[in-house]
């Protein structure tokens, strides 16, 4: 049976080799290309051999760096961890605008990784649904910290007025991470950019910003 996704190669083709890479480099290259077919194919549906044909090194090199399908898996998703912490929330901390407007930029940022690194948006939205077995146990993990960083940002918002007197934090930080879901789901199923936007800013303004 012709595994689907992959080119067969013919005997009478001489195989391309990949170009040769320190340790480190290929660890990358392995592991954003395991992203990219996690995105694709699906978490539980990507394997060695996915990753070794569109890399084009062999499936015992994948191993070699990522010796189970599990620890390809946590590497992959520690990485999204690692994103969507440092790059859309830790870097929002302690900017000199409004709490409220930089939320409104945490959540218009995900139009852009739709647009241009769609495959950490795509693991994301899997990976939330993802209820079972340690993928749901390393998200459990992934949204503690979310949570605890975008409620930092909207105690600094509650500090310098730029946040509503009658928000709870915390619950706050919850329904965050749900409008972050909302703009996905919208981009995906075909609302216009400026759609996303009026949304996110009426969803912000009347929640989140103090009342002037």
């Amino acid at each position: 049976m012709k595994k689907q996704g992959v080119k067969p190669v013919s005997s009478s083709e001489p195989k391309t080799r990949a170009r040769r890479m320190s340790p480190e480099l290929r660890h990358e290259q392995i592991l954003h290309c395991g992203i990219q077919m996690f995105a694709e194919r699906g978490l539980a549906n990507a394997n060695h051999a996915d990753i070794s044909a569109a890399v084009g090194v062999s499936i015992p090199t994948v191993f070699h760096y990522f010796p189970s399908i599990d620890m390809l898996q946590r590497s992959v998703l520690t990485e999204i961890h690692r994103y969507f912490l440092d790059q859309m929330i830790i870097v929002r901390l302690d900017k000199a605008a409004p709490a409220y407007e930089r939320i409104e930029d945490l959540l218009l940022a995900f139009q852009i990784l739709i647009d241009e690194n769609s495959h950490y948006v795509r693991i994301w939205l899997e990976w939330s649904g993802f209820t079972r077995g340690f993928i749901w146990d390393m998200y459990l993990d992934f949204y503690k910290e979310a949570v605890s960083g975008l409620r930092k940002l909207l105690l600094e918002g509650r500090q310098d007025n730029s946040i509503s007197t009658e928000i709870n934090a915390s619950d706050a930080a919850r329904v965050i991470m749900g409008m972050a879901h909302t703009v996905a789901h919208m981009r995906y199923s075909g609302n216009s950019k400026r759609t996303v936007q009026n949304t996110v800013h009426s969803l912000v303004m009347s929640y989140l910003a103090p009342e002037e």
